[in-house]
């Protein structure tokens, strides 16, 4: 009995699906391949947004990037500015203070002078100055009386002009002290004017902090994408460095073998010549070629040493160069720039996650900028790598110097170039404003180098 209500449960089942199968529609291959270019177009649609979004975080990035440079920069002006008004401040008191001494002394001067005159007048009124000097009971006195009369018009002369003198002082102070005030307005006028810029900025760098929060997983694939642009750089040139290692020392050895077999020839010769003599000179010749490879052997021995000492003197010279002028080479780019990104970790303290170890610096300049030599030097290299266009690379004995994301070329490979000579225009992206950017490095050979401490800003 079981088994029979099984069955017909069975065959019902059956029943339905066979039903539910005949009443659905049955789809022509037009439709499918309508469906499946509609599904192809949703996943074109949603790689293109997916696209979009990596460019616009890129764009949001490098934004923030150059706020952050554009806040630094105000605010070392806003600091200067407090400075200099600081200085005008105390310029300007000391300048009041010794107004007010010299007007002071410039009232006693006249005050004596004036009552100095107010006696003389009084004995001229009561007797003239002849009749002073003839009225004397003695010569002495009168030449007493002489003397006095003289000194007392020497003393009113000086002093009149030791009060013009001061009155003028006092003059050019009070215009100095003027001319301070205006050019602390002026200041403070700057001041205050940067200050309203700044908040712009800084309002600015929040909006895009807000955003950039909002990116999530396209923020970290932009950053990941330039972290892997930035070691695919510095792994390019740490090869061509190590390359460029390798072909000098092949040549050192190389010039060692050759100086090694030319001095064996020459030996070869000497003893071979030292044969064909006539037996009487002999002994004569045996002394001779004795005295001669010595000669040889010492020429031997130190003939490699002196030509590796002359190339480290050349190197040790040209590096040298290089290093004495530390701090005070040109800066690669010429204009007005900001350096965006710094040497080594650089992050943001309001996101956490924004973070890249540069091997460099970053300068964003104006568009149509060129970049150019710092120091005189070499073209060791010129090649591409993603997301820097052209990098040229330059020898300094064992310095280098790195000049990445040049879009024309002015040099090429093993060109000698001059400090200040144009490598190239720096490329601007068109797909972000035209942003323009320089990345440069220094190193000394593999080990690479702070670039700010080199150039002079």
């Amino acid at each position: 009995m079981r088994r029979i209500i099984i069955l017909i449960l069975t065959c019902l089942t059956l029943s339905c699906a066979c039903d539910v199968y005949a009443a659905r529609p049955q789809r022509s291959a037009k439709t499918v391949k309508k469906e499946r270019r509609a599904a192809a177009g949703e996943v074109e649609r949603t790689r293109k947004k997916i696209t979009q979004n990596t460019a616009e975080t890129r764009r949001q990035l490098n934004r923030l990037a150059s706020l952050t440079a554009e806040a630094k920069r105000q605010n070392a002006l806003i600091a200067n500015f407090k400075s200099e008004i600081v200085k005008l401040d105390n310029q300007i008191s000391i300048l009041d203070d010794s107004i007010a001494t010299m007007e002071k002394n410039i009232s006693t001067l006249r005050n004596v002078y004036a009552e100095n005159l107010r006696i003389s007048r009084k004995r001229r009124q009561q007797m003239s100055t002849l009749s002073l000097v003839l009225s004397s009971q003695s010569f002495t006195e009168a030449y007493r009386r002489l003397r006095y009369i003289r000194e007392f018009d020497n003393w009113r002369k000086k002093k009149t002009a030791e009060i013009s003198e001061l009155s003028s002082a006092i003059a050019q102070r009070r215009a100095k002290a003027e001319e301070a005030r205006t050019v602390q307005a002026a200041k403070l006028g700057s001041l205050n004017a940067e200050v309203a810029r700044l908040a712009v900025t800084k309002n600015e760098t929040e909006t895009v902090v807000a955003n950039l929060k909002k990116q999530g997983s396209s923020l970290k694939k932009t950053l990941d994408e330039k972290q892997r642009q930035i070691r695919a750089l510095d792994a390019e040139l740490d090869r061509i460095i190590a390359e460029e290692a390798r072909k000098a020392e092949e040549a050192r050895k190389a010039e060692e073998a050759r100086l090694l077999a030319e001095a064996k020839r020459k030996k070869e010769e000497a003893a071979g010549k030292g044969e064909a003599k006539a037996n009487t000179d002999v002994a004569a010749e045996n002394k001779g070629n004795k005295d001669a490879k010595d000669d040889k052997k010492t020429t031997v021995a130190r003939q490699p040493q002196s030509l590796n000492n002359v190339a480290a003197s050349e190197i040790n010279k040209l590096s040298g160069s290089f290093e004495s002028n530390k701090g005070k080479m040109p800066f690669p780019v010429v204009g007005r720039y900001a350096i965006v990104s710094h040497f080594g970790v650089n992050s943001h303290p309001d996101i956490s996650n924004v973070k890249i170890n540069n091997s460099g610096i970053d300068i964003e300049a104006q568009p149509s900028s060129t970049a150019r030599a710092v120091f005189d030097g070499e073209v060791s290299s010129v090649f591409r790598v993603s997301g820097y266009h052209n990098v040229v690379m330059l020898r300094h004995g064992s310095y280098l110097t790195v000049y990445a994301g040049i879009e024309t070329l002015a040099v090429k490979k093993g060109e000698k170039v001059k400090a200040g000579q144009v490598l190239g225009t720096v490329y601007s992206d068109k797909e972000d404003d035209g942003r323009t950017v320089l990345h440069f490095e220094v190193r000394r050979e593999r080990k690479k180098l702070n670039p700010e401490d080199w150039v002079k800003p």
